[in-house]
């Protein structure tokens, strides 16, 4: 049994014979359509990837620069929370 050399036997090929795969194309467009939804979808995520990412960025720097603008401050409100929380943390025996 031989395979006639006309026909395309491949899977998403156009085959030249009456009782081809895919005589309309019909796996090549569904395959471009998903394609495209992929494509689509990716695109979407990098978008959603990149909000995340700015916001992330922001809200790191906010604290950032209080701590600039304030020095003084900012130790002063940490050594407090440190004692705090060290009392708070102190066994009572």
């Amino acid at each position: 049994m031989s395979i006639d050399e006309s026909e395309d036997t491949s899977l998403f090929g156009k085959s030249t014979s009456t009782t081809g795969v895919d005589p309309d194309g019909v796996v090549g467009k569904a395959a471009a359509s998903a394609h495209e939804k992929v494509d689509r979808a990716a695109a979407s995520a990098q978008s959603a990837f990149d909000c995340a990412h700015d916001y992330l960025d922001k809200a790191v720097e906010a604290p950032r620069n209080v701590i600039r603008d304030n020095p003084v401050a900012s130790v002063v409100l940490a050594l407090a929370v440190g004692f705090l929380w060290g009392r708070l943390g102190a066994s009572h025996d």
